[in-house]
Order: C-alpha cells, then sequence, then structure tokens
C-alpha cells in the first residue's frame, strides 16, 4: 500500500516548522536590532518590552501546535515508534525552552526598572539561552525530519 499522502503531510509539517523557525531568527536577528538602532532609548524600551512578550507567546503557542501535531501524527504514522518518540520529545523541549524564557520576562522588566544591573544581565543572558536552546532544538527537529523524509516510504509494510 502506497501512502504518499503521509510523506506530503510531513513535508508541510518540515515546511511550517522551517517558516517558524525563520521567523523567530529574523525576530530576534532583525527586528530587535533595527529597533534599537533607530529608536531613542525609551522608545525602543517600550517598544521591545510589549515585542518581546508578543514574541515568546508566539515562540510558545507555535511549540504547543507543533508539538499537539506530532504528538497526534505519531499515533497514526508509519515511522518507527521511538523515531516518533524522538520528535515528540524534542518538539516538547522546544517549548519547554520557549515557555521557561517567557515566565522570566517580568522579572527581567522589574530588574531593568529597578536598576538591579546584575539581577538584569543574569536573567536576560538566561532568557537568550533558553530562546537560542529553543531554536537549537528546532533546527535539531528540522534535520531529524528532513533526515527520515526519504525513508519514509520504506517504512511502510508491504503486502506479504
Amino acid at each position: 500500500m502506497y501512502h504518499l499522502s503521509e510523506a506530503y503531510l510531513m513535508a508541510t509539517y518540515i515546511c511550517l516548522l522551517a517558516s517558524y523557525l525563520g521567523a523567530l531568527l529574523f525576530g530576534t536577528a532583525v527586528v530587535a536590532p533595527i529597533a534599537v538602532g533607530s529608536l531613542s532609548e525609551t522608545q525602543a524600551g517600550a517598544f521591545l518590552r510589549r515585542y518581546w512578550v508578543i514574541y515568546h507567546r508566539i515562540a510558545v503557542i507555535g511549540g504547543l501546535l507543533f508539538a499537539g501535531a506530532a504528538a497526534l501524527g505519531s499515533t497514526v504514522s508509519a515511522v518507527p515508534a521511538p523515531y516518533a518518540l524522538l520528535i515528540v520529545c524534542l518538539t516538547g523541549l522546544m517549548t519547554l525552552c520557549f515557555y521557561v524564557a517567557m515566565t522570566l520576562i517580568p522579572s527581567i522588566n522589574h530588574a531593568k526598572d529597578a536598576g538591579d544591573t546584575q539581577t538584569f544581565a543574569r536573567l536576560h543572558r538566561r532568557n537568550v539561552s533558553l530562546v537560542s536552546f529553543g531554536m537549537l532544538t528546532t533546527l535539531v527537529l528540522l534535520i531529524a525530519l528532513v533526515y527520515v523524509l526519504p525513508g519514509q516510504f520504506t517504512f511502510w509494510p508491504t503486502a506479504a
């Protein structure tokens, strides 16, 4: 039995995940530096406070959607169970990184408002590390999915 539709669904998932990662990278590498470089310090601060909250929410919601799709897809996929579990675990780890980073935002803002530069720097570093690790996990997930896509056709059972 030939299941081309599953390969198409996986290719669509890969494209959506790559777009998600691209949007996250664009937000950190392009939007934030432009805001800092072209706005005054107070304007950039006000913009970036709102921006980072929205950025993290989108990262978490996207992560939850990808994790849900991976978990649901693993129940009907012809991909071997251990590999499907790896995909689900990677999406969960990615989402967890973005969620924990999001929970640091109020503390980062409070430290900045209080003028506590040491706490601000430590929390900001932790946030950047978590977001970076979440993006790295997304990249690993993409690589794992692209790796398995050509083998997709060999996983399906053949008639005996």
